[in-house]
């Protein structure tokens, strides 16, 4: 990951961790809430990092590194994750030959003709 993106994941963090401070202080005096600042879904699950991978594989039609697919995580649906932590769970996925192949250490690619299907994890 670039020094850039890793600042602007970190900013994040903490403007997130400040928003829940203030929402809890603000609680304490006992003001009105504000509107959130993340909608929360209500009924739909969602969507596991597993998911959101093969979605990046089929759209992009190549192998993809796990480091790769931790950034585009970030940047196409604001997921942040641990390389290793995706890396093993793709890698189980491959071992299991559940829509996933492990091209090479650390890289994924779809099963040919499983770009369609959807996995539930």
């Amino acid at each position: 990951m670039k020094k850039e993106d890793l600042k602007e994941v970190f900013l994040q963090v903490i403007e997130l961790q400040l928003d829940y401070q203030l929402k809890a202080i603000r609680q304490l005096q006992g003001k009105p809430e504000t509107e959130p600042i993340i909608a929360l879904r209500k009924g739909r699950r969602r969507q596991s990092l597993i998911d959101l991978s093969i979605t990046l594989l089929t759209e992009q039609r190549k192998p993809l590194h796990v480091n790769d697919l931790v950034q585009l995580l970030q940047q196409h649906f604001g997921r942040l994750t641990d390389r290793d932590t995706l890396s093993s769970a793709l890698a189980k996925k491959a071992r299991q030959g559940i829509l996933l192949k492990q091209t090479a250490p650390a890289t994924f690619s779809l099963i040919k003709g499983k770009e369609k299907t959807h996995v539930k994890t």
